[in-house]
């Protein structure tokens, strides 16, 4: 069973850095019950490490009241209430007795430290009279990087150092709480001093689809934010508390192609990214699948920018016949709805297999379709 006993200063096994003054903030207040197992009461663990139990339980409930959100590498007191703590594994009376408490919790990082409150003095404890230590401050919690920190309890320890008959003895009592519950509170911890930053999870993304986008280190002031895609307005997204924001970012319908910069800009600091925008596919048809040689193709299409210029390239697939033409271009002005609707004359055309393509001029979009010359 770990031994909680010394207080990690800094989370996330970062660097300690100078404390700062305390900065006032909300509380986040967290309660739980508990139901704690493999509890052990062992006779002065560092020397003599004699148990005295095991295997026992222990229900209680823990509220944690703790400032969020808060500056990294301030220290923070936090105030932490235990129920009554059982002491039915002792094995004798103590007085003038130090009762120490020592709650490991793990941060929702993959770290974990200990809440180590002040020791309190207790006149008597006599076996099977539960303590009730009430209220204990939590001084000097420091965290070194900013993020939000989900603080579930892992174990409890209690130690009882006290005047026994044959001298002073010091007691432990330790249980675990075997599967990890939800978090007893979660910390906002924000970094005026860091350089925001936003990450994309994936290198590239369709136009009109999305991709989830997180950002971090902005002023931790709560409001909307609007990123932009190749210059181009996306979704707003908030920002909440401590400068995150955790959501998805809806590429622009027609944002440009190719590699392109994601933007936020926030309150006076801005975070960039780049990301690769994939044109969506645009749709294209003819009219009839066999046209005569000489007479008009009519071409229809979809899904292109309202407005851009699309270009037309028709060309026939394998040798023509002397005195035949086997290639035209041409172009459309893409209507309000994105559609397009053009004749394209086949004079001298050879006869044949002919494909035909379009290419929207600043979305980007392509798409295709096949006829016959006859």
């Amino acid at each position: 069973m770990p031994r909680p006993r010394t207080l990690a200063a800094a989370l996330g096994a970062a660097l300690v850095l100078p404390a700062l003054a305390t900065l006032p903030s909300e509380a986040a207040v967290g309660t739980q019950a508990l139901s704690l197992t493999d509890c052990e009461m062992v006779l002065d663990p560092f020397f003599t490490n004699q148990r005295i139990s095991d295997n026992g339980t222990w229900s209680t409930t823990v509220t944690l009241d703790h400032p969020s959100p808060v500056p990294v590498v301030s220290g923070q007191t936090a105030n932490l209430t235990l129920g009554a703590i059982p002491t039915g594994d002792l094995p004798e009376p103590l007085e003038n007795v130090d009762v120490s408490v020592f709650v490991l919790v793990e941060d929702g990082r993959g770290f974990e430290f200990t809440l180590t409150p002040r020791s309190t003095t207790v006149p008597l404890v006599t076996p099977g009279t539960p303590i009730d230590l009430g209220e204990q401050d939590v001084d000097d919690l420091t965290y070194a990087d900013s993020d939000r920190y989900g603080l579930a309890v892992k174990d409890i320890t209690v130690g009882f150092f006290g005047d026994a008959p044959d001298g002073r003895t010091y007691y432990e009592y330790s249980c675990d709480q075997v599967v990890r519950g939800a978090p007893l509170v979660s910390v906002g911890v924000f970094d005026p001093a860091a350089a925001a930053q936003v990450f994309l999870d994936a290198f590239q993304v369709t136009q009109g689809e999305s991709v989830r986008f997180r950002g971090e280190d902005f002023p931790n002031t709560v409001g909307p934010v609007t990123p932009t895609v190749g210059g181009q307005p996306a979704n707003a997204l908030s920002v909440d508390d401590i400068g995150f924001f955790d959501g998805q970012l809806v590429v622009p319908e027609f944002a440009p192609p190719g590699q392109q910069e994601v933007r936020v800009t926030y309150l006076g600091e801005t975070a960039t990214t780049l990301v690769t925008v994939i044109a969506k596919k645009a749709q294209l048809g003819v009219a009839t699948k066999a046209v005569k040689a000489g007479k008009a193709l009519g071409v229809t299409g979809s899904l292109f920018k309202p407005g851009e210029k699309v270009t037309l390239k028709l060309k026939k697939k394998g040798p023509a016949k002397k005195g035949t033409k086997k290639a035209y271009g041409s172009s459309v002005t893409a209507g309000p709805d994105g559609s397009i609707s053009k004749a394209v004359k086949l004079k001298k055309a050879a006869k044949g297999s002919w494909k035909i393509t379009a290419k929207g001029a600043s979305s980007g979009r392509t798409a295709g379709s096949a006829f016959k010359v006859t």
